[in-house]
């Protein structure tokens, strides 16, 4: 078997032939299933001479940072109650991460009698009690004899000692069936790692599990999960019974007959908890099911859930939510780094940092949750894994847990520097450089910038503040982790003018608090009004309005910025509207008629205030953009990826495809 981390698969050097040939069978139904496939992406951008901060590009409120609680949860809650309160505190006390989500895993559990075999803490107590399953006609939900009303009392703890800090999120989550709705009769996954372990006639009463274990779990600690996700990573192939952990495959038609089911029993018992889904593994691969989803389907989910531990994807995540009109969170990543068990060595803090920031500015989730915040010393050390996963490493089998260490690594300080500034209720605003993260406070309480520097010296940085109506000559505070620092607070520096210029240490993340930066100056939004023209990223051509009898309203053709069939003028449909999901009418210069879609087609039509007309620009802050139509949710596209003259452009579902990105251009390219 494998390492028990939680993610050996995509350690290049630990992967599985078997999940090896899931993935290379996604990334087939992927390019096969895109009629408009993309060319490659782009590279990374090159360091500005200052980084510009875009108010005017303002994501949606954010809910907040978090960890699942499995399986460390399921150890410490245990401990005695002065140890595992200090781990509380450092993870949502207002001292220590200041956390506010709490992901629950309702557990399936094996069978009493199946001897140990998982790593430790991963065996998470079902809620289904003895003799249920073993009576006549098995384990019956509405029998109340068959529930363990005080299951799980560890996690349940810390569910309580969370809301006591301050959280004020929770969700609950599954990762298998109880082992007696399984083929495998494990919970750890099937027998062939590609094969749904949960049996077919089994749908309804997992769902009743489910149902059920919320409602006791909620009466029996008074809090509320405001969404329950009943499928994790479904489409991997890393569960297989006997492995180290729960798990279980999902073939896209089961997990929608799956969260179909669950609707309607939480329908049946009276409960408006949110189904989040469907918790896949990467971008890419959410993409994938989600496009395998009927439309009843679809409606059934409240929020969008997608973990990062593959990052390709990400816009199509993205846009899929801003077209669906759903929230979206990055819901569960972690990263062991590339340097051994380490305490003080920066590379694995670096690394996060540069996931959170990536994350954060691509795909605009609202709450950013980790895997296990506290992890396995034990497992982490170097006659086992030697890895740097969890923020706080403590031995989950120790001797003594009252005097067990609690080894905070740089991990856990570089999430400070986004967790104690970056609070719920702030909106992540763009940047245009990769190691730059930026929010604006809520009530207007300034600007915080999240900076990483990855290199071996210092590096001075000068931010670009001209997008704010205000900037004002208070203090910007500045703290740092590197390799001698933690969260440290320098000497407070001032801006000049609308511009702050600022030193920062070698392998280091600093957070700048900018009080006076507040507001958006209209003129120097951006993208400006216009007129502009749209030119394609992958074909280097330009959007123009075709002629009457054309057969396509329009086309794609040589930049050519006096030609009025190619001049776009944009109009925000909410003045002063300046969120990310914010919707423009784009209007043709030369035919003054609005681009729209109608019946499924793109075309030209008078200006109207209607959906169909109506288009939300995404971007990165790159400078590139994609074009989501406010009725369809789908993306303006040109047609079949071509390079062609005169080719259509039309509308198609995200596919993060070049064909889908579009630049605002004022000036004819330089060659």
């Amino acid at each position: 078997m494998l390492g028990s981390r939680r993610r050996p698969a995509f350690n290049a050097l630990r992967r599985t032939p078997a999940l090896t040939a899931s993935l290379a069978a996604v990334a087939a139904f992927l390019v096969g299933g895109a009629a408009s496939p993309g060319a490659a992406a782009a590279p990374v951008r090159p360091a500005a001479a200052a980084i510009r901060l875009e108010p005017a590009y303002q994501q949606a409120p954010f809910e907040g940072w978090g960890t699942a609680l499995s399986w460390f949860a399921n150890v410490t809650g245990g401990w005695p109650d002065a140890q595992r309160n200090r781990l509380a505190d450092a993870l949502y006390g207002a001292e220590g991460l200041g956390l506010t989500i709490a992901r629950y895993n309702i557990g399936g559990g094996d069978h009493p009698q199946t001897a140990p075999y998982m790593r430790a803490g991963a065996a998470v107590p079902g809620h289904w009690s003895r003799p249920g399953p073993q009576a006549p006609g098995g384990w019956d939900p509405d029998d109340p004899d068959h529930w363990d009303p005080d299951a799980d009392g560890n996690q349940r703890w810390w569910l309580k000692a969370a809301r006591a800090r301050g959280a004020d999120t929770f969700e609950a989550f599954s990762n298998s069936p109880p082992y007696f709705m399984t083929d495998s009769g494990l919970v750890s996954g099937a027998v062939d790692p590609m094969h749904d372990n949960l049996r077919p006639d089994q749908y309804e009463r997992f769902a009743a599990y489910l149902a059920g274990a919320l409602q006791r779990v909620q009466n029996g600690t008074g809090v509320t999960f405001a969404s329950v996700s009943p499928v994790n990573e479904p489409g991997t192939a890393y569960w297989r019974a006997g492995g180290l952990q729960e798990g279980s495959h999902w073939e896209t038609g089961s997990q929608a007959r799956m969260i179909t089911a669950l609707r309607a029993e939480l329908d049946r018992e009276g409960l408006r908890t949110a189904i989040a889904a469907m918790d896949e593994t990467d971008p890419d691969m959410f993409r994938a099911n989600w496009d395998g989803y009927g439309g009843t389907v679809r409606s059934a989910v409240g929020r969008l859930n997608t973990h990062t531990y593959g990052t390709r994807g990400r816009s199509g995540a993205r846009d899929i939510a801003k077209g669906t009109h759903k929230p979206l969170w990055m819901s569960e990543v972690d990263l062991g780094g590339t340097v051994p068990q380490s305490f003080t060595d920066m590379s694995p803090a670096l690394d996060l940092a540069k996931r959170i920031t990536d994350d954060l500015t691509q795909l605009e989730p609202r709450a950013w949750v980790l895997w296990q915040a506290v992890e396995d010393y034990e497992n982490m050390t170097p006659s086992h894994e030697d890895s740097n996963w969890g923020l706080i490493q403590t031995d989950f089998t120790p001797a003594d847990a009252a005097g067990e260490p609690l080894r905070k690594n740089k991990k856990y300080w570089a999430m400070a520097q986004y967790t104690r500034f970056v609070r719920p209720g702030s909106r992540v605003i763009g940047t245009d450089d990769d190691h730059t993260l930026a929010a604006m406070r809520p009530g207007g309480q300034g600007t915080v910038v999240v900076h990483t520097n990855p290199t071996g010296s210092a590096r001075t940085i000068t931010l670009d503040l001209a997008g704010f109506r205000s900037v004002s000559s208070a203090a910007v505070q500045r703290y740092t982790t590197d390799a001698t620092h933690d969260v440290h607070r320098e000497t407070d520096v001032s801006t000049t003018g609308k511009r702050l210029t600022v030193t920062l240490a070698a392998r280091s993340v600093t957070t700048l608090v900018i009080p006076g930066a507040t507001d958006v100056d209209p003129e120097q939004a951006r993208p400006a009004a216009g007129p502009r023209l749209l030119v394609n990223d992958h074909s280097g051509l330009a959007l123009t309005a075709a002629p009457a009898g054309a057969g396509s309203a329009v086309v794609q053709r040589p930049p050519n910025l006096p030609d009025t069939a190619q001049q776009w003028t944009l109009t925000r449909s909410v003045p002063g509207d300046w969120s990310s999901t914010a919707s423009y009418r784009v209007m043709n210069a030369g035919s003054g008629r609005a681009l729209a879609v109608s019946d499924g087609e793109v075309t030209l039509l008078p200006p109207e205030p209607s959906a169909q007309q109506q288009w939300m620009l995404s971007t990165s802050g790159d400078g590139h953009h994609t074009l989501i139509n406010s009725a369809t949710g789908t993306l303006l596209d040109v047609t079949g990826a071509s390079t062609s003259d005169g080719a259509p452009v039309g509308t198609y579902r995200p596919n993060t495809g070049r064909n889908q990105s579009w630049v605002f251009r004022e000036e004819p390219a330089q060659g």
